[in-house]
């Protein structure tokens, strides 16, 4: 069964409209249930689609056992609230990775399953990679796969460490379910970004500081442990609030296709856009290549490329429209003071070509009618505002959507670039963000 009073910041009423409520959620839990399982950047809140879906049952818009659609995955919030909501969720993302934490976020596993799980993966463990030490530090050869890491990024023998454990993980595959070992490679993700000579607080790569990385000596048995105990006892409490005869389907696919999506199929679409192309704003590969590396097996090349085929990537496959201007006034302004700067005038237009396709996309899965919201946030680019939300209000408009609210919030809990350096001048910065606008519509009739 449902609960939908688990932890919500808002019980939305028959008489409280959108705009009455406080969007900024001040000191919320943001990390309740399984959203505490992973980090992510960018994350959207819990408590933005808990309200929303709050709001729209208690209208009679949704219903339990209706469809969730988010075509921007991330790690998962929007497929989480559906199942704390009564709802199946479907979900796609171009990064593996978000795919991965999606699935094991929503995913609901009974607490004794993993108890034994553990159980099995602890025997032994903390002796096994003693010994890893104690070969290491003899200077004889270490028998093992290691990840194809970039050199450099990790201490030793802390790699073989992390190794080991992902082989003892896959070991799990002969006696659990997929979903149990997902859940320890989650785990074990966050232990290798804690291990890595990567900057805390940082979802670029950046390394630590050479004095600081001769210090970093992490104790990986200790941090995956304590990490696996907390993420179970979070798995646990929601896995006794959710109905485990729900569907979570997430797709490794690109949204501007949503080919795995069917035509009005959805009855509710709540999403967090990116900001802007992944390479100057938020870097979700970069975030995710060690990681998924060493968790989840996953290739150097296919990370890197992750940023790469996000929405006004490089890779992106999208012609041109040569319209898009004529179909937001703001975006018609915004390019032309760009061009007046010399900016990045194409880069702005790249990324909006394929925003508007995952919106036209949007209104072919999603039922007529039924509300659509998008969680955006305005950046600047060559030290021109973008603002997002007119942009989007427009084009929606222009798709045929029916505008229903623009709700403002500020973000103080995100991991964001708060500030950015755009001419790559030493000491010279200029702002980006702090400040989220929900833009809700309505599907085509």
């Amino acid at each position: 069964m449902s609960d939908r009073t688990h932890q919500s910041t808002l019980t939305a009423t028959e008489d409280e409209e959108l705009d009455t409520i406080d969007w900024t959620f001040p000191a919320a839990d943001t990390q309740y249930l399984t959203h505490g399982l992973h980090t992510y950047p960018a994350r959207m809140i819990p408590q933005i689609p808990d309200a929303l879906l709050n709001h729209f049952l208690d209208h009679s818009e949704i219903e339990e056992g209706d469809t969730v659609y988010d075509p921007f995955s991330g790690s998962g919030t929007t497929a989480v609230e559906a199942r704390l909501h009564g709802l199946n969720a479907k979900a796609n993302d171009i990064n593996p990775f978000a795919c991965m934490l999606t699935k094991a976020k929503a995913i609901p596993i009974e607490r004794p399953t993993l108890d034994a799980a553990y159980r099995d993966l602890r025997s032994d463990l903390k002796l096994e990679l003693r010994k890893l030490t104690e070969t290491y530090e003899s200077d004889e050869e270490i028998e093992i796969d290691l990840p194809a890491v970039r050199d450099g990024w990790f201490p030793e023998p802390q790699l073989q460490h992390l190794a080991h454990i992902r082989d003892e993980i896959s070991a799990l595959e002969e006696n659990y379910s997929e979903e149990v070992v997902r859940f320890f490679r989650v785990v074990l993700s966050k232990v290798t970004r804690r291990t890595s000579y990567q900057r805390n607080g940082e979802f670029k790569r950046y390394r630590m500081a050479p004095e600081d990385r001769e210090d970093h000596d992490p104790d990986v048995y200790a941090l995956f442990t304590d990490k696996v105990e907390e993420n179970i006892s979070l798995m646990g409490s929601y896995s006794d609030r959710v109905d485990s005869d729900l569907d979570t389907d997430v797709y490794y696919a690109d949204s501007r296709k949503a080919e795995d999506i069917g035509d009005n199929s959805v009855d509710i679409v709540i999403t967090s856009p990116p900001y802007g192309d992944h390479g100057t704003t938020v870097a979700y590969g970069q975030f995710s290549q060690d990681p998924a590396i060493v968790a989840d097996r996953r290739e150097y090349d296919e990370m890197r490329n992750v940023d790469k085929e996000g929405l006004g990537g490089s890779a992106s496959e999208l012609a041109d429209l040569d319209d898009l201007e004529d179909r937001s006034p703001s975006l018609a302004e915004t390019i032309e003071v760009l061009d007046e700067k010399d900016g990045r005038a194409q880069d702005a237009l790249d990324f909006f070509t394929d925003y508007y396709a995952v919106m036209e996309q949007v209104v072919r899965v999603t039922k007529p009618g039924q509300p659509v919201a998008w969680v955006v946030a305005n950046r600047t680019m060559s030290r021109v505002n973008i603002p997002t939300h007119l942009i989007t209000y427009e084009l929606c408009l222009d798709i045929g959507y029916e505008h229903e609210a623009t709700l403002p919030r500020e973000i103080p809990q995100k991991t964001l670039p708060w500030e950015n350096a755009p001419e790559n001048t030493p000491g010279v910065k200029g702002d980006l963000m702090a400040n989220e606008n929900i833009v809700v519509v309505r599907a085509p009739e």
